[in-house]
């Protein structure tokens, strides 16, 4: 599996990017609503990837966000929806929209997305309703369960790790809460380095559970 793709942009099609990586330039679909945020050819960026094997052949499927293609992957776990379906659905909505409308049943909402019909809109929220509604309440408990960081000279330090980790494509509550233990844990010793790497090491923590 392919967890994340880093190299430089060689250019981009109507459905996706091609990323150069020593050599190598990967084809990766993405979301439409993710391709006119990308930076312009040459400059460097990071796709979160996920790796489709159909029919002898591989795709590669690429986000903006870890929690983005967590969501693709959701989807490709209900039945009738392919990559392409999953991609034309976070192409409308982002992830939080859709664990939001996931949540509250808004089958009109779905069906209002090409190639999304009744049926297709009812397996969604049967099948993910109650993973959308844990997904959003775990979100909400590492929110209000953070401490608020408020301490002197610490401000810069605290807003240099977040763009990090937000450039790492993470930008969650998830991350925040992550970061206030990193920040708690380490101190007087906290620096930029050590707390990135401790957020990233309570992040994947997080998701292994």
């Amino acid at each position: 599996m392919i967890g994340y793709i880093r190299g430089e942009k060689q250019g981009q099609w109507d459905r996706g990017v091609i990323v150069d990586v020593n050599g190598i330039g990967y084809e990766i679909q993405m979301p439409s609503s993710s391709l006119t945020k990308l930076p312009s050819s040459g400059n460097e960026l990071t796709v979160f990837t996920h790796l489709v094997w159909k029919d002898d052949t591989l795709s590669l499927y690429g986000f903006e966000t870890i929690e983005a293609r967590d969501m693709f992957r959701l989807l490709l776990g209900v039945s009738g929806v392919g990559p392409r379906v999953a991609l034309n659905i976070l192409s409308m909505l982002s992830a939080e929209e859709l664990l939001q409308i996931l949540a509250m049943e808004e089958k009109k909402r779905l069906r209002a997305i090409q190639g999304i019909g009744e049926k297709t809109a009812a397996r969604l929220c049967i099948d993910l309703k109650e993973k959308a509604k844990a997904i959003l309440t775990q979100r909400q408990w590492d929110m209000e369960s953070s401490p608020h960081i408020e301490q002197p000279g610490k401000g810069d330090l605290w807003d240099d790790a977040l763009s990090a980790l937000t450039h790492l494509g993470y930008g969650s509550s998830e991350t925040k809460a992550a970061l206030a233990r990193a920040f708690a844990s380490a101190g007087e010793s906290a620096s930029l380095e050590n707390l990135v790497k401790k957020a990233l090491q309570g992040l994947a923590k997080s998701r292994t559970k």
